[in-house]
């Protein structure tokens, strides 16, 4: 059963009634219990990866971890409940993100199988080997390598500058410019400015002062919503914000603040 920080007598409770009857309802109240491991992970996550993933849908996936993690512990391995439940958070996190690729594992197989066929054969013909030859090598139908070679392709990036027309003037460069601006992007400079600037100002402060400041300014969450995620009370977020600002503006000055604050 989860150890240290984790005792208190409504948590151990429901992890004794759990592990006896396995029931939805329990293990749903436990889930809760341990939902700011969900939110600190999907923050912490949500900064590094591309703006078109939500921190909702890492949080969606993370939770999907955690609830595997709670039906899987077992604490006869005595192994924190958070050390194990971490592992499942981020494996299941990893697992999602791999599925939004568009190649496949079977695809990958079959490009990596394909490629190899295409080597042995390479040498027998001056041109490269036809689908039907690859296929014999490969030991599938040729409908099947036809139907794989399109999946293939699917996940293929084309560069724009591939679909300029050849350019009469030799060396010099077509008047097609397909460099076109995203409006609706923010500045990847500004991004590392603000991460930049994260680590200046958390540089010092202990961790939960650290996530505070980076969840508040960087992640535009509320003080209810730090608490949360941190098991704290909305009004002591606000309290440790409050000391905060005080000791960075003795330390920095109001021009950090200023620039924290924009």
């Amino acid at each position: 059963m989860p150890r240290k920080k984790d005792r208190d007598p409504s948590i151990e409770k429901l992890w004794k009634f759990y592990l006896k009857n396995r029931d939805v309802k329990t293990r749903n109240e436990i889930v809760l219990h341990y939902s700011g491991l969900v939110h600190t992970h999907a923050a912490r996550l949500s900064r590094k990866l591309p703006a078109q993933i939500s921190y909702d849908e890492i949080c969606s996936a993370a939770f999907d971890g955690l609830i595997e993690a709670v039906e899987a512990y077992d604490p006869a391995r005595k192994a924190k409940f958070q050390t194990f439940c971490q592992q499942r958070i981020s494996g299941a996190v990893m697992d999602w993100l791999r599925s939004l690729d568009p190649q496949s594992r079977t695809v990958r197989t079959f490009e990596k199988q394909r490629m190899m066929a295409s080597e042995s054969l390479s040498s027998d013909s001056r041109e490269g080997p036809s689908g039907e030859v690859l296929a014999s090598r490969m030991a599938i139908s040729i409908d099947r390598f036809d139907y794989l070679s399109r999946l293939s392709q699917l996940g293929k990036e084309v560069h724009f500058s591939a679909m300029e027309p050849p350019s009469d003037r030799g060396a010099q460069s077509s008047n097609f410019v397909w460099d076109i601006r995203d409006t609706k992007t923010d500045d990847p400079s500004m991004k590392i400015s603000r991460e930049l600037l994260s680590r200046r100002i958390t540089k010092g402060l202990a961790r939960e002062e650290r996530l505070v400041l980076v969840l508040y300014y960087f992640e535009e969450m509320t003080m209810a919503e730090i608490g949360s995620v941190l098991n704290l009370s909305e009004s002591r977020v606000s309290q440790i914000h409050k000391e905060i600002l005080q000791r960075l503006r003795k330390r920095y000055g109001k021009a950090l603040c200023e620039e924290l604050a924009a």
